[in-house]
């Protein structure tokens, strides 16, 4: 292992040192015949699937003629030679990739919900399967196990045991890496969890799938109090939790009395949240859950610390464990049936509600309206105050909106929205299918202070040097970095589709109907020459209070404790500043990969770039951000010197596949069913750190539809040190 943790002696600073990625196909892992297809897989000729009407089937080459694939054979580990080589820049137009599955003739209407909900595409399956509830068995005979197409994060890392957890359909096959550096997985799970719909479930049914209703839309690991849970979030509205260590606890029974008995455990949560579910937020001190769901609401359940235990009775509809409240977008109460209370007792009726609610003896389901003002909500997190309790919840709609609403008060406290940048744009433009198309909002981040790194300039903080930032500051979205020239510096990215790379263009569909939309188009602000950073004695213009004052007033947070938001677009990365007046940082097109005009994936004929898995591992000062479309920023969250005019920044640091991975065919060209994150086991279960931290490795891992897993390490020696990938 010393020898794979080498450093290569040409970087400094905070550059990004590249040595090997592991690759192990579904076919080798789950001992798949060659007769059976697994879907998606590029390599097996009846791989590639043309699923998309409009486009001639000669437009899509038969990938049995073409460059083979990596060999099932082998789990490939690349050398370290030619990691510095760069990126191939090539004048390429934007590519127009479907945002829809509509009708030929049939227009493209922004203003509704259904152009682009999370999920909302129109189809069953990619496969040209029929979606039908699969037979019990670890390992359905017939072939691999079954992908829930279109949905967000599939895939965990608990960070207390060494188990590695992917939902296929509506069951979780949990499995433990075999290998601490390969990690690679057994050919059958080590178990597998088989939650029930609940009553509620079966009659809200599917928003994807109507046939199979109970699929998972989303899955995080987090800390609930003093455990860790596996949640899981369903297409029929169902929230189903589990005690990893209940998991852990099986599977050493397993490994020491053998298989012959299977206990399998029990969730110790399960809900219904009328609609779809997606978004998922776990508050490890207030011992919270919030579920977001296209019902255009957020649900935060909140459980009793006093009295009897939650228990849950998911065959039953009957029974209700949580005592509903509702809230609109002013922070007014209502009860469930949207009845209101009088005006003469809604004084007296909030002040006891409020005083009921935290006195934590109840389990209690408040529910965050957002309204006819709001749209489906993907993502969510909370925000906590200065004693490390939540208070808040931040979500993000599709629309790009950004929502922070408070938890406990009531009455006088209405939500705050915060609208997406691209509404800076003039107003004489036109948000068109032809010329610009305003990204959807996909995911959020609150990121605490101690997440950040002390930096020591622009280029250490930022990515770039301070003449190749442009500054912005306008009246609707406030003051700006953009620092998109950045990823010009990310070392070993590719900016360019690896089919245009490797001269196979033929292998994309080239589909005429642009009707259907395009992709973000342009940029997000209207730049000129004179945006450009001011000089450090322009601190001053940033601050409230007059200038000649000896007193500076404390500029107000938008969160109580003074966290930083990131919101997530298709492609573009958005910190926002902490406090009002100060000056956040635009990365746009961090994940953008360039391809000819018109031209589509046939396993991706409509929107994949979706920035919706982020997962925020605070010992690395880093952020994890996946895109369905196959991509992940690593990126390092900064704090510049305190004499800057920003006070927080981030910089990429690394998109995987690294570009010689793709050139090696270890990227395939289908979706990213799931990313996942890590502490590498040394021995056993990963025990929970007690003291200082930061030399402890991590482990990433990128599957894909095609059951593909590429498996990369990071780690930071010091608070101080780069970060290095092995």
């Amino acid at each position: 292992m010393a020898k794979d943790m080498a450093k290569d002696t040409s970087s400094v600073g905070g550059e990004l040192q590249v040595s090997k990625c592991y690759c192990e196909t579904g076919r080798k892992r789950h001992r798949i015949s060659m007769s059976i297809q697994i879907p998606f897989e590029a390599n097996h000729p009846a791989g590639e699937i043309n699923l998309n009407n409009d486009v001639d089937e000669q437009s899509i080459d038969d990938t049995s003629d073409s460059e083979e694939a990596i060999e099932d054979d082998d789990v490939h580990i690349l050398d370290n030679d030619n990691f510095m080589e760069g990126v191939t820049q090539m004048d390429l137009e934007d590519d127009l990739t479907f945002i829809g599955a509509l009708e030929p003739n049939e227009p493209e209407d922004l203003s509704t919900d259904g152009l682009f909900d999370p999920g909302m595409d129109d189809f069953d399956d990619f496969t040209d399967q029929e979606p039908t509830t699969e037979p019990d068995g670890a390992l359905e005979e017939e072939g691999p196990p079954r992908i829930a197409t279109w949905r967000l994060n599939l895939t965990a890392l608990s960070q207390v045991y060494n188990i590695y957890m992917v939902a296929y359909t509506d069951k979780i096959y949990v499995s433990r890496p075999r290998s601490c550096i390969t990690n690679s997985l057994p050919a059958e799970p080590d178990l597998i969890l088989r939650p029930q719909p609940s009553a509620m479930g079966i009659e809200v049914g599917g928003y994807l799938d109507n046939i199979f209703p109970h699929q998972v839309n989303h899955l995080v690991v987090g800390d609930l109090g003093d455990e860790e849970i596996l949640l899981l979030a369903y297409d029929d509205g169902d929230v189903i939790g589990y005690y990893t260590r209940s998991i852990e606890n099986e599977l050493l029974r397993r490994e020491r009395d053998g298989r012959d008995i299977e206990i399998v455990p029990e969730p110790f949560f399960h809900e219904n949240v009328g609609k779809s579910a997606w978004g998922l937020a776990v508050h490890k001190n207030s011992r919270l859950i919030a579920v977001s769901s296209n019902a255009h609401n957020v649900c935060v359940f909140v459980f009793a610390l006093t009295g009897k235990d939650y228990r849950h009775n998911p065959g039953v509809d009957s029974v209700e464990f949580f005592r509903n409240i509702a809230k609109n977008l002013n922070g007014d109460p209502s009860e469930p049936s949207n009845s209101k209370p009088s005006p003469d007792k809604e004084t007296g009726y909030v002040s006891s509600l409020e005083k009921a609610i935290r006195r934590r003896d109840a389990n209690w389901r408040i529910i965050l309206d957002t309204g006819l003002g709001g749209a489906n909500i993907p993502n969510v997190a909370f925000g906590s105050d200065n004693k490390g309790e939540a208070d808040k919840v931040v979500a993000i709609d599709i629309e790009g909106r950004l929502w922070v609403m408070d938890i406990w008060h009531f009455g006088g406290h209405p939500f705050v929205k915060i609208e997406d940048l691209y509404s800076a744009r003039s107003r004489n433009v036109r948000f068109h299918y032809d010329t610009f198309r305003k990204p959807r909002g996909w995911g959020v981040l609150v990121l605490p202070e101690s997440s950040f790194l002390p930096a020591a300039d622009y280029k250490d903080s930022l990515g770039l040097e301070k003449d190749n930032i442009r500054f912005i500051s306008h009246e609707r979205i406030g003051n700006w970095f953009d620092i998109s020239k950045a990823i010009k510096h990310v070392k070993n990215n590719s900016s360019v589709h690896p089919w245009v790379r490797w001269d196979k263009i033929s292998r994309f569909s080239f589909n005429p109907v642009e009707h259907r939309g395009v992709p973000p188009g342009g940029s997000w602000f209207e730049f000129d020459h004179r945006m450009k950073v001011p000089d450090l004695g322009a601190a001053q213009e940033f601050r409230t209070g007059k200038p000649d004052s000896e007193y500076i007033e404390e500029p107000k947070t938008i969160l109580t404790d003074g966290s930083s938001i990131l919101r997530t677009y298709e492609v573009d990365l958005e910190l926002r500043s902490f406090e009002e007046g100060g000056i956040g940082i635009m990365f746009e097109k961090a994940i953008d990969q360039s391809r000819p005009p018109h031209a589509v994936t046939p396993a991706m004929r409509i929107s994949h770039e979706r920035l919706a898995n982020l997962i925020h591992v605070p010992e690395l000062s880093l952020v994890v951000a996946g895109s369905l479309c196959g991509r992940v920023a690593l990126v390092t969250l900064t704090r510049p010197p305190k004499q800057f005019l920003f006070k927080r920044g981030f910089k990429v640091e690394a998109v995987l596949p690294l570009k010689r991975d793709e050139d090696n065919e270890m990227r395939p060209i289908c979706p990213l069913l799931g990313v996942a994150v890590g502490p590498v086991p040394f021995s056993g279960n990963v025990e929970r750190a007690t003291g200082p931290v930061g030399r402890r490795r991590y482990r990433i891992m990128l599957q894909y539809y095609d059951l593909r897993i590429l498996s990369y390490e990071i780690s930071r020696n010091s608070l101080t040190d780069p970060l290095s990938i092995v």
